[in-house]
């Protein structure tokens, strides 16, 4: 299949799957956490589609393309750190965050796969 867009991209597909996926959890999370762990789960797991996106954009600029696929890894592996700590504050369910974990950790190689991989596409 051609890729025409940063929507056939599959890393942004499976990114804004797992964005949703973190918005329903975190309405369960305690009140006390809406302006911290939940606003920045929130904010991290909307950033990377939100950075798949905006590289697309730049994507004749190898540099720049690069730039933003590698902070989608980073605001992944954000992601990681807050799942952990909401398993170990008691918020997620200690299987529910490890299979989160392991999406977002198959989701951060995907987009350093494409970002190495990008004039085989």
């Amino acid at each position: 299949m051609a890729i025409k867009s940063f929507l056939d991209l599959e890393v942004y597909q499976e990114s804004l799957q797992l964005s949703k996926e973190i918005r329903l959890l975190t309405k369960s999370f305690p009140a006390d956490e809406k302006y911290l762990l939940v606003d920045q789960m929130n904010r991290a797991s909307r950033a990377v589609p939100s950075l798949i996106a905006e590289g697309w954009a730049k994507r004749k600029l190898l540099r720049e393309f690069h730039k933003y696929l590698r902070d989608a890894v980073a605001e992944a592996n954000e992601m990681m750190n807050h799942l952990e700590q909401s398993r170990l504050f008691g918020y997620t369910r200690d299987d529910k965050a490890k299979d989160l974990i392991e999406d977002y950790d198959k989701l951060a190689a995907k987009i350093f796969r494409l970002k190495d991989n990008w004039q085989n596409y």
